[in-house]
């Protein structure tokens, strides 16, 4: 009986991570001027705390990293959703 070679997968890869990390800076940019506007326009209904220098810097800074997450996360489980692994994958 013959096994068939192991398929490779396809997100590995210097091409992968091109293109993974051109996606980031791309997202980080975007997520960075809605994170902005979004403080800017709330500014006024929020705390005298949040008007602090310090704390709208990180807001400013961890909110955009924190959506990243967040895109990343629905982009690996919308990946996972539509390309089920086969069920005898990885055995062997």
């Amino acid at each position: 009986m013959s096994h068939r070679p192991p398929q490779p997968k396809r997100r590995l890869g210097c091409g992968f991570l091109l293109v993974s990390v051109f996606l980031t800076c791309i997202l980080l940019a975007i997520n960075g001027l809605i994170v902005m506007n979004v403080f800017i326009a709330s500014l006024p209904g929020l705390p005298d705390w949040a008007s602090d220098a310090r704390v709208s810097q990180g807001i400013v800074f961890l909110g955009p990293v924190l959506l990243l997450f967040v895109e990343w996360w629905v982009c690996d489980v919308a990946l996972d959703w539509l390309r089920p692994q086969r069920q005898g994958a990885g055995k062997g």
